[in-house]
């Protein structure tokens, strides 16, 4: 599956270590692989106010957000579990 990144996205990866940003990479090559990868789709979540775009919770502390679309996967942001949690965009028992 083509993977496509926002700008925004490109924004934040350039901000990121080296490591960070191989891990982050590494991700978007199991969302590339999509349809014959259960772990990546299994961790991934449907956000329930969005059409199609869901938010893969990584092994690591990234959450990738993207929309699936028929051919492709667009990448819409990146952020750590930490930021997400510091910003009050998660609860509690969403953790």
């Amino acid at each position: 599956m083509n993977v496509v990144q926002t700008p925004p996205v490109e924004i934040a990866i350039r901000t990121l270590g080296e490591d960070d940003r191989r891990t982050v990479w590494a991700w978007f090559e199991h969302l590339r692989n999509w349809e014959n990868d259960p772990f990546t789709r299994q961790h991934s979540q449907k956000l329930p106010s969005a059409d199609n775009v869901y938010v893969l919770k990584t092994t690591n502390d990234f959450r990738i957000f993207f929309r699936l679309e028929k051919d492709r996967i667009v990448i819409l942001d990146i952020a750590t579990k930490a930021t997400i949690l510091s910003s009050g965009h998660v609860s509690e028992t969403s953790r």
